[in-house]
């Protein structure tokens, strides 16, 4: 349920506060502006048969001439003023079609006359606009007026339901092995190649309390009792295993596991077990089995990654953690070493990656808010997704091409799970008409959305799938075969396909890296790797900056709240750290040890910390009520602490140290860039002496990130304000901007 706190997130919010404003409005490159001057919309939304333009002009004749014609096929006219579309071949019958009667009148006998002069290739009926040529069914007009082509029916969406071949006049449809083409001669029922052969097609549908299995018709398998679960959301199948997974959520993160069950013949569930997982999947939304390699992933909403576990559950690597904002669905085809996913953050998306995480590519982002569900045609190639506030199913290709909408309206309010078996696409969505609050399970067909129905109604449906062999396709071998070790793909760790079954990428546990031999891991020995720190989830982690497989280097910091700083210490191994929402300073061994808060009291918001590896000092900045800079020993930091600076700061920031020159160098933010004061870099002894300015300009505002090449002699910053990197010789002199933000 979508409460009006999470509605204020929608992307729309742009187009609705533009709108409130009465002031002009200069939009993106990537936005169409509407007349009103005060809205942009999304290119993609012009000209799409929607007015999205509070005053329409996203959709007016002058903007989009041929709109409603191009939504004709090939032979058909478009009725004047409307998007009704009628064959050529209906065109002065005598029977009027269009609802205006532009079809019929005067000109039909009085322009036939014109026809003979034009020499078309097939037929020609006068029109309103004069006489016009068209062609025979499956024939295309080319470009000339007069001649035909044959139109290529396979290139329009829903012709075939798996291959078609386009032929001089006709297409032929086909289906691939282990389906039968059915006797409309387009569509494919799917067939079992093994015994017992009669073995029907069942639907696993997650719920509140426990795992259900319906046939197709939604008629309750009698002889599957329905599997004990505690608010399942997440759940999937490995067909060649006859064995169903699910996440069984506690009240806690160490209550919340991994439960699966065989499921033999059909028979019941039988011998449930769980899996102990390395990694919490307390806030897991949904997960996905490769079915060839039995890796198990899963998508966190919260923690805003994605992470992929072994079959035996012990070793897990993080897939995706960047530019996620609050991940839903995913859905695997192994067979092309692909991972779809669903994201309704910031920026709501459709995106695939390779099976190992690399090539990551963004398929929609646009016209789109809450995508959830999300399926793959494995035959055709093809992502259907469900948007939970559009409220529509939509289908692109592989490459994120031939968008078509399936259905939309009020038939599939707030979908979530999705699924796809022969013509038919299965849905759970809420249904708030009816009195028990249950959860619909819907099927539509993808190629005909008024063919429509409710299967079943369960409670609060969650995940669900199709229990059947064709809808995970088996290959002869694959690159994460077991060697004669018993290592999966030769790996220590875990084998991830890659960009298909025949590729893989080995991948190490956090606090280990990739050997030479791309397949070992070994503790990493004086190797340079990226520290970095992430406010949602407040984690720090450690990556490899070389390696095309980002291995962490060290074993993250994780239950953070808010990590804003953070620096190391190389002979110890320590990474410190100051949390500002948990008003503390903290550190930790790259090899996870060692975990210890060493300061606590007196610490209100520190935005930066430094350590000085010489003297074995940590300093640090803290934009409290008194503005300061302050220092104390690394051990027994509480007891050895000293303010160095205080005051005369607006919002001090980061704070970098050169122990080997004795200086300090700090940022400090203004905050309204309408004064008339500007942010600064200043510098000071290491005792606090000698402060001045070292860096200031009408150019500065939201300084922070400093850095330190020490061997150059160069301090680098970054501008939040203006969105760029500087730099600058620490003697003052060749101050010049490194990069800015928008060429990224």
């Amino acid at each position: 349920m979508l409460t009006p706190p999470q509605l204020l997130l929608l992307p729309l919010l742009s187009a609705l506060v533009a709108a409130a404003v009465d002031v002009p409005k200069t939009c993106s490159p990537k936005q169409f502006a509407c007349k009103d001057q005060i809205t942009c919309i999304s290119k993609g939304w012009r000209c799409d048969g929607e007015r999205d333009c509070p005053d329409g002009s996203d959709e007016a004749p002058e903007i989009c001439p041929q709109s409603k014609a191009q939504r004709c096929q090939p032979n058909e006219h478009n009725c004047l003023g409307t998007e009704l579309c009628i064959p050529m071949s209906r065109l002065c019958n005598g029977v009027q079609d269009c609802m205006d009667g532009s079809d019929e009148g005067a000109h039909c006998r009085e322009l036939l006359g014109n026809c003979s002069q034009l020499g078309c290739q097939h037929h020609c009926v006068p029109t309103l606009n004069g006489p016009t040529c068209y062609c025979n069914n499956s024939f295309q007009l080319q470009a000339d007026g007069k001649t035909c082509k044959d139109f290529d029916e396979c290139s329009v969406y829903g012709t075939c339901s798996q291959l078609c071949t386009n032929t001089d006049g006709s297409f032929t449809c086909g289906c691939v092995e282990g389906y039968l083409l059915q006797p409309d001669n387009r569509s494919c029922k799917a067939k079992n190649a093994t015994e017992p052969v009669d073995r029907p097609p069942v639907l696993l549908i997650a719920n509140s309390q426990n795992i259900l299995a319906t046939y197709l018709s939604g008629a309750q398998v009698s002889t599957i009792t329905p599997t004990s679960t505690r608010q399942t959301t997440a759940m999937d199948f490995s067909y060649a295993n006859e064995t169903v997974c699910w996440v069984h959520v506690g009240d806690s993160a160490a209550q919340t596991q991994l439960k699966c069950a065989r499921l033999p013949g059909l028979k019941g569930f039988v011998d449930e077990h769980t899996i102990n997982i390395s990694l919490s999947l307390h806030h897991v939304e949904q997960m996905a089995i490769d079915w060839l390699t039995g890796n198990f992933y899963f998508v966190d909403d919260i923690d805003d990654r994605i992470f992929v576990c072994n079959r035996n559950g012990d070793t897990c690597v993080t897939l995706l953690d960047l530019e996620l904002y609050n991940p839903k669905g995913i859905a695997l085809d192994p067979t092309m070493g692909k991972v779809f996913f669903t994201d309704y953050g910031q920026i709501p998306k459709v995106e695939r990656c390779d099976m190992d995480g690399q090539n990551r590519t963004k398929l929609v982002d646009s016209k789109i808010v809450f995508p959830h569900g999300i399926t793959l045609d494995l035959v055709s190639r093809l992502v259907y997704w469900a948007d939970a506030y559009l409220d529509y199913i939509e289908v692109v290709d592989y490459e994120g091409k031939g968008r078509q909408t399936i259905i939309q309206g009020i038939l599939i309010e707030h979908l979530y799970g999705l699924t796809v078996f022969e013509n038919y696409l299965y849905a759970t969505n809420s249904d708030n008409a009816n009195a028990q609050q249950k959860t619909s399970v819907i099927r539509v067909n993808r190629f005909n959305s008024t063919d429509y129905q409710v299967v079943t109604r369960v409670d609060k449906g969650g995940a669900l799938h199709i229990y059947h062999q064709r809808r995970q396709p088996r290959v002869r071998s694959h690159a994460c075969e077991n060697d004669q070790y018993g290592k999966p793909g030769g790996c220590s760790d875990i084998c991830l396909l890659a960009n298909s079954h025949k590729a893989r990428t080995c991948r190490c546990r956090s606090g280990f890296s990739l050997g030479s031999d791309g397949k070992s891991c070994k503790k990493p020995e004086h190797e340079l790797f990226l520290v970095y720190g992430k406010g949602r989830p407040g984690i720090i982690r450690g990556m490899d900056m070389g390696a095309k497989v980002p291995d962490e280097h060290m074993i993250p910091i994780e239950n953070l709240m808010n990590p804003r700083a953070l620096d190391f210490h190389a002979e110890s191994g320590f990474i410190y750290f100051a949390d500002t929402t948990s008003y503390l300073i903290g550190r930790q061994k790259i090899d996870g040890t060692e975990r210890e808060t060493i300061l606590k009291d007196g610490i209100h918001n520190v935005e930066g910390v430094a350590v000085d590896w010489m003297g074995d000092n940590l300093y640090w900045t803290d934009d409290g009520p008194k503005k300061t800079i302050s220092v104390a020993r690394l051990e027994k930091a509480a007891q050895t602490r000293k303010t160095l600076i205080e005051g005369k700061m607006t919002h001090p920031r980061a704070i970098v140290v050169d122990p080997l020159n004795g200086w300090m160098y700090w940022t400090d933010w203004e905050e309204d860039p309408k004064d008339s004061r500007r942010g600064r870099l200043e510098r000071a002894w290491m005792d606090g002496s000698h402060r001045d300015i070292f860096v200031t300009s009408k150019t500065v505002l939201w300084p922070n990130g400093l850095s330190l090449d020490i061997p150059a002699g160069r301090l680098y910053w970054v501008d939040a304000f203006y969105d760029r990197i500087e730099t600058i010789l620490l003697n003052g002199t060749d101050r010049k901007v490194g990069r800015r933000a928008s060429v990224w």
